[in-house]
């Protein structure tokens, strides 16, 4: 459950990741998909430091040309949805694919990094959810998933209150903003403070359209079960 309230993160030295707590304020250059890392077009207010913009691609199902990691998602962990609505999201360290049903009233997560995986498919991790009213029950917090050095990522769905444009992810020397689109849960991803355990903690804050800050809080995620 999210608690408005700021919780101090232990510095976390990622190598391959730029930007650590030394001080060095480098922006990374790279998404995880070799893409040019960018700035949002606002700045965000209260974040400090470096903030990389995700990159997003949505697509209305069915649809003759999808982009591959979508087309991966739906043959593999979504492979039997209804789908109708696809939301693939970029980010430094991980990437996701959100599947959604006509309701929605299911979405199905498919979870990528640059660490290890199972040799026969392209995902590391997936999540599932019926939604109950709309909203989720939880935040399917997914931790299977590694980095290229091989330390935990988290995934998990965060659902923004209304009015939120941005989403902001604390990471270790760097922040990441999730642009909020397409009336779906934002996955978001975190190497700042993963458990194998079957626990993360997200640093998080909303933002509208022209930067301002909505709210600050922490989540803390547990995997369910």
């Amino acid at each position: 459950m999210a608690r408005l309230a700021l919780a101090g993160l232990a510095c976390l030295a990622l190598a391959g990741l730029a930007a650590a707590c030394s001080g060095d304020n480098r922006s990374p250059s790279r998404l995880l998909d070799g893409s040019p890392a960018e700035k949002p077009p606002v700045d965000l207010e209260g974040v400090a430091g470096p903030v990389v913009l995700t990159r997003i691609s949505a697509a209305r199902l069915p649809r003759a040309r999808l982009g591959s990691s979508t087309a991966a998602c739906l043959q593999g962990p979504a492979r039997g949805r209804r789908a109708v609505r696809a939301l693939e999201r970029v980010g430094v360290a991980a990437r996701s694919v959100t599947v959604a049903d006509a309701g929605p009233r299911t979405l199905v997560a498919c979870d990528e990094s640059a660490g290890p995986r199972e040799p026969e498919g392209q995902w590391c991790g997936s999540a599932f959810a019926v939604l109950r009213a709309g909203r989720l029950p939880d935040p399917r917090l997914d931790v299977l998933c590694r980095t290229a050095e091989d330390e935990p990522i988290a995934f998990a769905w965060v659902e923004p209150a209304s009015g939120a444009r941005y989403l902001v992810v604390e990471q270790p020397g760097y922040a990441e903003a999730y642009r909020v689109v397409a009336g779906l849960p934002v996955r978001v991803a975190t190497v700042a403070d993963v458990s194998l355990e079957g626990f993360a903690r997200f640093s998080l804050s909303e933002h509208d359209a022209r930067g301002r800050q909505l709210r600050r809080y922490v989540l803390d995620a547990r995997v369910a079960g």
